[in-house]
């Protein structure tokens, strides 16, 4: 077993591990830290593996935009996990599409995987986990597809505590093991519970578009187009769109585009302290009232509420 990041565009190997099979070891807990530097960039590399598992954490701090290349020979389920700044990923043979992901998202990645360009905006961190094929099914009693899938997940409040237990904790030894253990277990329960056995599959390539209009979605939510503009952008009918992002995240398009608002909204008035007038245009609104209407039917408050130091407010 093999996993290798190198330098997407001049393909120097950066960093390569080779681990016997199923990542099996002697003694609680293998690890590895490494620091790499370059005119363009600067890399520190974390690994921590046991049978069936391999954790590793990888911080990135560059000067502007560079892409890396991920290779893993193992056969496997893999959650990533953006800690700080942004990351966008996609396979290596498909340049038409980046996927983007920030902190409250995160992404499951099942079956052979193929090469990965990740890419990273002057600094950024991730969390990437990965339990072999034979660690998870021995656990579950649940078989792994041979073929490449991507799911992305909303970071729930559960999901958020399991990932801040994994970053600071002082075992060593067996106890280290022990803990690490039982937070794939969480991982896995989490995984199961969230998984809907039911859904109708997406075919790769429509997943690919599906996931690029959800980030046209998240990236314009003041003015996100109509679903025909959406899917024109994206290169896939509406009827595809609307039904595949409706598996993919449990809402519509504009069900979708309103749960961001009302979120960034909220943000907006609690953290950066902006009037009632400035949200509403900022989140696409261009009636305040409409948007004062939309936000007390989310949250059963008034916006202005929220922030009582506003300086210009409406009348509510």
């Amino acid at each position: 077993m093999k996993i290798k990041l190198s330098a997407y565009a001049s393909q120097h190997t950066i960093h390569e591990q080779v681990y016997k099979d199923n990542f099996q070891i002697k003694e609680d807990i293998e690890e590895m830290e490494k620091q790499i530097q370059t005119h363009n960039y600067k890399i520190k590399l974390k690994e921590k593996w046991f049978d069936g598992v391999h954790i590793s954490r990888v911080e990135i701090a560059n000067q502007g935009v560079e892409d890396f290349l991920y290779e893993s020979s193992a056969h496997h389920i893999g959650f990533l996990f953006c800690i700080d700044g942004k990351i966008s990923f996609n396979k290596s043979t498909n340049t038409g599409y980046l996927l983007n992901i920030a902190k409250n998202q995160y992404y499951v990645l099942s079956g052979r995987l193929e090469p990965l360009v990740i890419r990273a905006v002057k600094k950024a961190c991730y969390v990437y986990v990965q339990l072999t094929t034979s660690y998870f099914q021995n656990l579950t009693n649940q078989e792994l597809k041979d073929h490449q899938t991507i799911q992305q997940h909303l970071l729930t409040p559960e999901v958020g505590l399991w990932l801040n237990r994994l970053e600071s904790y002082s075992y060593q030894g067996r106890v280290e093991r022990i803990f690490l253990e039982s937070r794939m277990f969480e991982l896995i329960i989490f995984y199961l519970q969230k998984k809907e056995p039911a859904a109708v599959p997406i075919k790769e390539d429509d997943l690919m578009k599906i996931m690029f209009a959800k980030q046209l979605v998240e990236n314009n939510l003041q003015r996100p187009g109509s679903l025909i503009e959406l899917s024109r952008r994206a290169g896939i009918n509406d009827f595809k769109l609307k039904k595949g992002f409706k598996i993919l995240t449990g809402y519509t398009v504009f069900g979708y585009l309103y749960k961001l608002r009302m979120e960034k909204a909220q943000h907006l008035l609690l953290q950066e302290k902006k009037t009632v007038n400035e949200v509403a245009f900022l989140v696409g609104y261009k009636n305040a009232q409409h948007f004062i209407t939309a936000f007390k039917r989310q949250y059963g408050i008034s916006p202005g509420s929220l922030n009582k130091n506003n300086l210009i407010q409406i009348d509510e």
